[in-house]
Order: structure tokens, then C-alpha cells, then sequence
């Protein structure tokens, strides 16, 4: 075993393994209770302007005893919503239109009395009486190594709550990640990679076509049929990200790389009626899957040990990365910029990443010496690829 140095960084990852269970009634009957609880801590949290568990806890703790379920759960219940109010008042101090916080599903999570022994999740139910829920081989072999630490259920699934203590990776390299609507391109010092994404495009414009057909006037029928639809364009979705996400992490795990994303915070602020911008244009744009990209990259990379840092997308795709000089839109090929000072032409999307590789490496592995925009001249440990005369290290995934 080798002994940790005083370099070592370790941190405490957390994912959820979820896998599907059809519970029977009087489980389901149970998260009834549960949601009605939730809710009900909710509607008094409103009308008294509470959105805290202590103060909750010690003023309406007693107003559950009604609720035919045991005090642990009464406990999760109250935690829960407190946080929905919590992150509503959130919102609502950033200018923000929050969702109604109500729960409209049934549904039980609690972090207490639960057991996982061997291939049996087991949970108290009533009266002493315990639940057993019986995990397949994948959920087993994600919790191994693992600390369990809370479960939810709903009708139909079961997720697991796992934390694990996991040693940071020191990097010595970076890879940028540009996002946009057609492909997400990644630059690192030994090569640019383009992942192209134009199928989610046509998976959710199909989708909206196919919902928008659809004339019956029952309101139940319709509003099943666009749920179905909805979470099949989801799953597709996420399937496809998955691919992508999980074939960068390889990447910088192997090349002990930090990952850089740009903050895109409020981006969706730019895409609304009376911009001056199309129907279609901002349609498609709303729908941009970049957050979930995002998502899937910080806890797949928190579960590796692979710190990511997020960096001002100011002016990362209009400067040269080789020579900081400002680009110039090449008229005949719009997805193309020309740099005068270096007479080259390269991708856009290419040259965003790698100046997201570039402003990572100056602010977060190399803060000394290096300006916090795009380094003018090439350094040291980090080479630059010119598309068109380094060619063959662009390389395309569909």
C-alpha cells in the first residue's frame, strides 16, 4: 500500500445509482402519505414565511403526528421541504419566476433505518416491519467500495445515494470543452477532437413535430402521449451525452488532464421574444442540451478524481490562439475564421476550445507568469493545432 503524501488531495464524491422496481400498493400507498406530508410541511412553510428545518422542526414538528408513517420519515419529509422553499426564496431574490414547489408525484426518500445486505435493500415500513428490495448485479457492483448514504422510491424505481472518498488527480494538462448546438470539440496538447450532435437536434425537432401533429381533444390522452414522447427524447438524449461524457473522462484520466468548460450562466437570457432573434432560431437554442452535458462531465469527473474549473467565455472564438491577434469571419465558409497575422484558417469551434485550454492552463495550473486571457505565442507544455497544417490531429466522432 502506498503511503499518501502530504500532496494528496482527497474529497468526498456522491452519485446516485438508479434501478427500476415496481413496488407493490401498500408501498406506494406509504409514498402517498409521504408526498402528502411534504406538501403539507410546504403550504405551512408559506404561509408563515418558514424555510428552515430548525425552526420548522420546533414549531410544527408535532402538527405530523396526523400522518400515519414513522417519525424518520417525518424527518426526511420536513427536510425536504424546507429545501424546495429554500431554493424558491433563491430564486426569487435573482429575479427568477420559481415553479411551484408542491410535489405532484408520490414518492419517499430518507437517509435512516435503511440496510443493504448483500443483494437486499431493506426499509422499515410499519410495526416493526421491514421492505426488501432485491438489487440486480449492476446496482451491486456500483455499490461496492461505496458508503450508502440515502434512498428514494417512487412507484416504478429505486435510487441509491453513494459517497466514496476519492484521491484527486494533480493535473498535468488541460482539455477544453466548447459547446454549441452542432458538436462539442474538445483541444488538449496532443490533439482536437469533434463529437458531432447534430442527431439531438433532429431527436428533439422530430419530437416537436410528432407533439405538434397530434390533434385529439382528450387533455388526458394528450398530455399521456406528450409525457411518453417526452421522456423517450430525454432518454435518447442522455444516451447520447452519455457516450460523449464518458469518452472524454477516459481522456483525462489518461492524460491526468483538468477539464475547463465555459461558464454559460443566464445564457438562456439572451434567447427570448423581443430579441429581435426567429421562432425556430430560439426554439432550437432553448433547447440546447448544454447544462445536461455539463452535468453528466462534473460527476462522472468528481467520481474520478478530476478537478473542473469554469472560465469567462469572453472573446473565445474571436481571438487567434497562436498569435492573439483578432480573427476575421471568412465569407465563403461561415464556420471558418481567417487570422491575417498568421494567414491561416481555422474552425471555430476548434479555435474556441483550444483558447478554453489555453485560459485554463494560465488560470488554474500555471497562475504565475501567464496572462488570464488567451496566451499571445505558444508555451511550453501546451502546443497549439492549426487545422489545415496539423490536420490529421482533428479527429471527427459521430
Amino acid at each position: 500500500m502506498v503511503k499518501p503524501s502530504n500532496a494528496d488531495i482527497f474529497m468526498m464524491a456522491i452519485k446516485s445509482i438508479k434501478q427500476n422496481y415496481v413496488f407493490p400498493n401498500d408501498i406506494v400507498l406509504l409514498m402517498e402519505t409521504f408526498k402528502e406530508m411534504v406538501n403539507f410541511c410546504i403550504k405551512t412553510g408559506l404561509q408563515e414565511n418558514i424555510s428552515t428545518l430548525n425552526k420548522f422542526s420546533s414549531l410544527h414538528y408535532k402538527d405530523l403526528f396526523q400522518f400515519d408513517i414513522q417519525s424518520k420519515y417525518k424527518l426526511t419529509a420536513m427536510s425536504q421541504a424546507m429545501g424546495r422553499l429554500a431554493q424558491r426564496k433563491r430564486d426569487m431574490k435573482k429575479g427568477r419566476f420559481p415553479k411551484s414547489p408542491y410535489v405532484s408525484k408520490p414518492y419517499l426518500v430518507s437517509c435512516y433505518g435503511f440496510k443493504i445486505n448483500g443483494m437486499l435493500l431493506s426499509f422499515p415500513v410499519s410495526n416493526g416491519d421491514k421492505f426488501l428490495v432485491k438489487l440486480n448485479e449492476y446496482t451491486i457492483s456500483k455499490l461496492d467500495g461505496t458508503e450508502p448514504r440515502s434512498f428514494t422510491i417512487t412507484p416504478s424505481s429505486i435510487s441509491i445515494s453513494v459517497r466514496k472518498e476519492i484521491k484527486q488527480i494533480i493535473p498535468e494538462n488541460v482539455i477544453g470543452i466548447d459547446r454549441n448546438l452542432r458538436n462539442v470539440t474538445i483541444s488538449t496538447n496532443d490533439g482536437t477532437v469533434m463529437y458531432k450532435t447534430n442527431k439531438l437536434l433532429s431527436i428533439k425537432e422530430n419530437t416537436s413535430h410528432v407533439l405538434s401533429s397530434f390533434k385529439r381533444f382528450d387533455v388526458r390522452l394528450k398530455r399521456h402521449f406528450q409525457q411518453r414522447l417526452g421522456n423517450r427524447r430525454s432518454r435518447r438524449i442522455q444516451q447520447h451525452l452519455h457516450k460523449i461524457t464518458k469518452d472524454i473522462i477516459q481522456r483525462a484520466v489518461a492524460s491526468r488532464s483538468m477539464i475547463i468548460l465555459e461558464d454559460l450562466k443566464g445564457i438562456r437570457k439572451l434567447y427570448h421574444k423581443g430579441n429581435g432573434q426567429g421562432t425556430k432560431y430560439r426554439r432550437k437554442l432553448n433547447s440546447w442540451s448544454f447544462y445536461e452535458l455539463q452535468r453528466q462531465i462534473q460527476y462522472k469527473a468528481e467520481w474520478k478524481g478530476i478537478p473542473v474549473g469554469f472560465i469567462d467565455p469572453k472573446r473565445t472564438s474571436q481571438l487567434c490562439p497562436v498569435c492573439g491577434e483578432r480573427l476575421q469571419e471568412d465569407r465563403f465558409h461561415r464556420r471558418k475564421l481567417l487570422c491575417n497575422n498568421c494567414k491561416r484558417s481555422m474552425n471555430r469551434d476548434v479555435i474556441a476550445s483550444m483558447n478554453i485550454s489555453y485560459k485554463g492552463w494560465s488560470r488554474f495550473c500555471h497562475p504565475r507568469g501567464l496572462s488570464d486571457e488567451v496566451v499571445k505565442g505558444n508555451l511550453d507544455n501546451f502546443q497549439p493545432i492549426i487545422l489545415g497544417v496539423d490536420g490529421s490531429k482533428l479527429e471527427i466522432q459521430r
